[in-house]
């Protein structure tokens, strides 16, 4: 049999005016207690729905009264075996009334609470007071997160109205995995909602005044609020206004509309941002994450979103005056309009003060954008670098299946090598450095060039072909490439590197160059004097210092007597090879073999006197070479003269 007060609904049934329960226990007037037990097996309201309810009252008058509720259905959120007791609770024709409850879930501490239904209107009025966020944790989701702290809440519930505000103080919770936690949190949450037709409109704030919380990989502090409007239907969602406050860093407005289960139209814009704490608190984590550079920003920044049928329409960037600093390329005085659309033409205006590379300055440049979609186009960059400039034409990017590709030339124009090297704080090199890039492109995370770079150094070139550069933005990027270096000058490559003083010219070839980050994986080098008629020295230095590359048992045969008197000897020519192993040991050569293979020929003596240079160890690991050639070059080899 069901019973219900008026208001309340039992399934199949309508409305009962006035049950036969209340009138045996109210009609007579006052009486002696009454005790009550009432069974319910729905109770249907448009907030929630109850199932298998059992009141329990010990006094009609204003007794204590215990409610066992079965099931609770309310937000599409489903709770069993609730146990709520009231110290006293009223029962009349136009309301129910519970003072000084507690409710209780299977397994969970009791909440303090308070409520009073209004049966002629329907109208719930519901509160906690002081309650624990530990007891409240009905739900398995919410209690794997072990909450703790007090929260208030008050609910008002009708069939064409709804208020609700909670306030949280002192919460904090965290995942089992430690990437959603929150700490000392005090946050507060108002909706209204009224029913019109056949939806609701409705407007709330949250507010997040103190307290700290992560969400892997965001950390934020407090001064934070969000207040917002729209219209809920069945199946449908609009905000028809929503502004998003962040202390420190800006603000943000929007609109959307969701329905059918997806995203139809959506808009956001921000104010100015303070780029320096958007780059750490919400750019940064998520590079960390990749592995990424890290980035550093300045000034000031706007951006405006734009998404229809889920798929992003259009965006607009603007920096002013802003400064940019990644992985060693810093640009300062920055300006900026990028209006870029889906599916128009636009241009977008860059313009900077200048800069740096590492140490290299750069001047002020601009670089106009065109855009169409996801293909970019720049017909010509001139980048100001010390005495020179640094030019990049026919660039051409495009996103193509998810992926990133781009093309485009470059060209170093003559730049001062004393200026560089002063710079970059290297020996002095004498001369100019130029380069050419005729095409360089990049697709599937590699880097490769089409054709070859040439860098006219040292009066001669050096030319890499067939390089390429594997995951350039990852923590160990890889390259490989073919080397040549044709007619370098050793005079002026000896004494830039305080090598000693050598007259002449050498080729030289790196076959099968493979680096991990700055470290050599494999490789066969040979450097050797290049052909031709020219004059030949080579000074006392440099011959004890090419001796120190062979090892312990390299020397140089000669003549004694001749070393006092002699500063520098001719020579015929002169060579030196590595084969870099799996193991990391060069096996070394030079020349040609020795007679009877007991060494290798370094440097062939010619004129008068003789020299030769032989080295007899033929195998050094990479790591010892690079210590002798850095002794060699600080003047601290020792090698033996023989």
């Amino acid at each position: 049999m069901c019973s219900p007060p008026r208001g309340l609904r039992c399934p199949g049934r309508p409305p009962l005016r006035l049950p036969l329960l209340l009138a045996l226990g109210l009609a007579a007037g006052p009486a002696p207690a009454q005790d009550l037990t009432l069974t319910l097996a729905a109770v249907d309201h448009p907030a929630f729905s109850l199932r298998q309810v059992r009141i329990h009252i010990a006094d009609l008058a204003g007794g204590p009264a215990d409610i066992d509720i079965g099931r609770l259905v309310v937000g599409g959120r489903k709770f069993r075996d609730l146990k709520l007791h009231c110290r006293r609770f009223d029962w009349s024709r136009e309301r129910l009334a519970c003072r000084d409850g507690t409710f209780k879930s299977e397994g969970r501490s009791a909440l303090p609470l308070a409520f009073s239904y209004r049966l002629n209107r329907r109208l719930l009025d519901l509160r906690f007071t002081g309650a624990d966020l530990a007891g409240a944790a009905a739900l398995p989701q919410l209690a794997a997160y072990k909450p703790a702290g007090r929260f208030d809440a008050h609910l008002l519930a009708a069939p064409a109205k709804i208020e609700m505000s909670v306030k949280l103080a002192d919460a904090s919770f965290s995942s089992a995995d430690g990437a959603l936690a929150a700490d000392h949190l005090g946050a507060s949450l108002d909706l209204k909602a009224e029913r019109r037709g056949g939806g609701w409109d409705w407007r709330g704030t949250v507010a997040w005044p103190r307290g700290e919380a992560y969400w892997a990989p965001l950390y934020h502090a407090g001064g934070t609020k969000l207040t917002a409007s729209g219209r809920f239907a069945p199946g449908s969602l609009s905000v028809d206004r929503a502004v998003l406050s962040l202390d420190g860093i800006g603000s943000a407005s929007g609109e959307l509309q969701w329905g059918g289960g997806r995203l139809i139209e959506a808009r956001v814009a921000t104010g100015p941002l303070d780029l320096a704490v958007v780059v750490k608190q919400l750019l940064q984590p998520f590079l960390d994450l990749r592995a990424g550079p890290k980035l550093a920003a300045g000034g000031k920044g706007k951006i405006a979103v734009e998404w229809r049928q889920g798929v992003l329409e259009g965006l607009d960037l603007g920096l002013d005056d802003a400064s940019i600093d990644a992985n060693g390329l810093a640009l300062s005085g920055v300006s900026a309009r990028i209006p870029w659309r889906r599916d128009e033409a636009t241009v977008a205006e860059f313009s900077t003060a200048g800069g740096r590379f590492g140490r290299l300055p750069l001047g002020a440049f601009t670089l106009p954008l065109a855009m169409h979609g996801f293909e970019f186009d720049a017909a010509h960059v001139g980048i100001p670098l010390l005495d020179g400039e640094l030019l990049f034409d026919g660039f051409h990017a495009a996103r193509e299946n998810g992926q990133w590709r781009w093309r485009l030339g470059a060209a170093l124009t003559p730049v001062s090598m004393p200026l560089l090297t002063a710079t970059l704080g290297l020996p002095r090199m004498q001369g100019r450095l130029s380069a050419t890039i005729p095409a360089i492109g990049y697709a599937d995370s590699t880097l490769a060039l089409d054709g070859a770079l040439v860098v006219s150094v040292f009066d001669g070139y050096l030319a890499a072909t067939g390089l390429k550069l594997i995951d350039p933005l990852g923590p160990l990027p890889r390259l490989t490439a073919e080397v040549e270096l044709r007619h370098l000058d050793l005079g002026m490559l000896t004494e830039t590197f305080s090598f000693g003083d050598i007259t002449g010219y050498i080729d030289g070839d790196v076959r099968g160059l493979e680096l991990q980050g700055a470290r050599p994986l494999a490789f066969t080098a040979d450097i050797r004097s290049s052909p031709g008629d020219y004059r030949k020295r080579i000074s006392q230095r440099a011959v004890q210092n090419i001796s120190s590359l062979g090892g312990a048992g390299a020397g140089a045969a000669i003549e004694r007597s001749f070393l006092g008197f002699f500063k520098t000897f001719g020579y015929r020519r002169l060579g030196l090879s590595c084969r870099l192993l799996e193991s990391g040991v060069c096996v070394m050569g030079g020349i040609e073999n020795v007679p009877g293979g007991a060494g290798y020929l370094i440097v062939e003596g010619g004129g008068i006197p003789a020299l030769s240079v032989i080295g007899y160890n033929r195998r050094v690991h990479w790591d010892e070479l690079v210590s002798r050639l850095q002794a060699v070059i600080a003047g601290n080899s020792k090698p033996v003269i023989q």
